[in-house]
């Protein structure tokens, strides 16, 4: 008989604001906490516990609730799913797939997810059970799931465009369009869904216990169905409007009040916005995480006395721990000049990793990535991997990736530079040295800049 579900409850992948689930739920009794980093004041407990009472989490003594999910325990979690409502294991004896090992712990579950069509490979021979699994990812495997289930999920709206829809890839689109009208997921509150971007452990939790319950619910009297088959709901992207570009565009000031939710990361360059602003409430009461040297590399490193952290109330911790303590709104990044020779491919995804780990922890902020500002002509320590065109092919990197992730970038850059693209020296204050730091004047055009490329969607 066809299993029938109905989502009644809007689901977000980034938020905890959904209603709780039982403890204690089916007559198995209350959950005995068998990870050591879950504890009742995480906004995912009840969906932890709902799934572990289920038998769809994995035994282990750590649950790692914003680490981000790995393509292999998404089907891992899917498949326990599927046997927890009675499914059979797979009947093939063998994975196309040569990065996935036999003795692997999840072999089973990729087996069974290929051999269902739930999910598929990055190729032909290659699943990359180790990679991060996006936002798209998910749904396309979400609604495959669903599909092999012979559920159907009712639909809670109607098919709405997220502002970067755009961006979802082709094979997806339709899958994240169901999703969306089933209301397993609803996008961030400025509108972006994010596609590209990645789910940690917890979300997926609260993803997978809200997708459980649809299995468990019968279907409500008069609610129509989400079209579940390949490309149902692909016409409707022809008719949405293209992403706002992550480019900052010009517009009239904003008043000082505008960043005093903001918060500000950034290096030594950063740290002496901080002091101008200190001296002059330039930027209103906006806070600042800076430290001399941070990168987004070091910055993902642990927390000790030799550490390169950013301070918050006297207390030196990890960047994602400052903002969420701040309270923040508004997330303004400049970082690059201290882990750009390292490559511009590996400084950008050092910068996204940090960012997925701000937003794990405080998902409703807004990231607004400043553009890395040049060297000055004067500068001696300029080396073939570390010069102006570095920083610009970075700065065009991250412009690239704040269109792809629903992000604003503001070109600092082009407000200090002078006709040759070098640092203007007379906003310089290390001329003949390192020639990256700022004057007062140099700071004081940062600041208009700032505030006449203020985003339109947050004023």
């Amino acid at each position: 008989m066809k299993k029938t579900a109905v989502r009644l409850l809007a689901m977000l992948l980034i938020c905890a604001m959904i209603l709780p689930v039982s403890a204690q739920q089916n007559g198995k009794g209350p959950w005995k906490n068998p990870y050591s980093d879950v504890t009742d004041t995480l906004w995912s407990y009840e969906y932890i516990c709902r799934l572990n009472q289920e038998e769809i989490l994995p035994a282990a003594a750590t649950f790692r609730p914003t680490d981000r999910e790995t393509r292999a325990e998404f089907v891992a979690g899917l498949y326990a799913m599927h046997l927890a409502l009675g499914g059979a294991a797979p009947k093939t004896a063998k994975l196309p797939f040569s990065d996935v090992a036999q003795d692997d712990p999840d072999y089973t579950a990729i087996l069974w997810g290929y051999e269902s069509g739930v999910v598929k490979g990055v190729s032909d021979t290659a699943f990359q059970p180790k990679g991060s699994i996006t936002r798209e990812s998910a749904c396309a495997m979400l609604v495959r799931f669903a599909r092999t289930q012979e559920l159907e999920l009712g639909a809670v709206s109607e098919a709405e465009q997220f502002v970067d829809s755009l961006n979802v890839s082709q094979y997806a689109r339709s899958s994240v369009t169901a999703c969306q009208m089933s209301g397993l997921i609803t996008g961030y509150k400025n509108g972006y869904f994010r596609p590209a971007g990645y789910i940690t452990r917890q979300e997926c939790a609260a993803v997978l216990c809200r997708l459980l319950d649809a299995a468990q619910t019968p279907v409500a009297s008069g609610v129509s169905q989400v079209d579940l088959t390949d490309g149902a709901y692909d016409k409707l992207y022809s008719s949405y409007d293209d992403v706002p570009c992550g480019l900052v565009g010009k517009s009239d000031a904003v008043d000082v009040s505008f960043f005093d939710d903001a918060v500000f990361i950034g290096d030594s360059v950063s740290l002496m916005l901080q002091y101008y602003c200190a001296a002059t409430k330039a930027l209103g009461n906006a806070q600042f995480l800076c430290a001399g040297s941070l990168s987004a590399t070091n910055a993902l490193w642990e927390v000790s006395s030799q550490s390169v952290h950013p301070s918050y109330q006297g207390k030196k911790m990890l960047v994602e721990d400052g903002v969420a303590a701040s309270g923040a709104k508004k997330v303004y990044i400049m970082l690059g000049i201290n882990n750009i020779s390292y490559g511009v491919d590996y400084a950008a995804n050092d910068m996204v990793t940090l960012i997925d780990r701000i937003l794990a922890k405080s998902p409703g902020v807004t990231i607004i990535i400043e553009s890395t500002t040049p060297m000055a002509s004067s500068s001696t320590i300029v080396t073939n991997s570390l010069n102006n065109e570095k920083i610009q092919a970075y700065n065009d990197k991250m412009k690239s990736i704040c269109e792809e992730r629903g992000w604003f970038f503001v070109n600092v850059a082009e407000s200090v530079r002078d006709s040759s693209g070098y640092l203007n020296s007379s906003y310089c204050s290390d001329n003949n040295s390192m020639g990256i730091h700022f004057t007062n004047d140099g700071c004081k055009v940062w600041v208009e800049y700032l505030k006449t490329h203020a985003p339109e969607s947050l004023k």
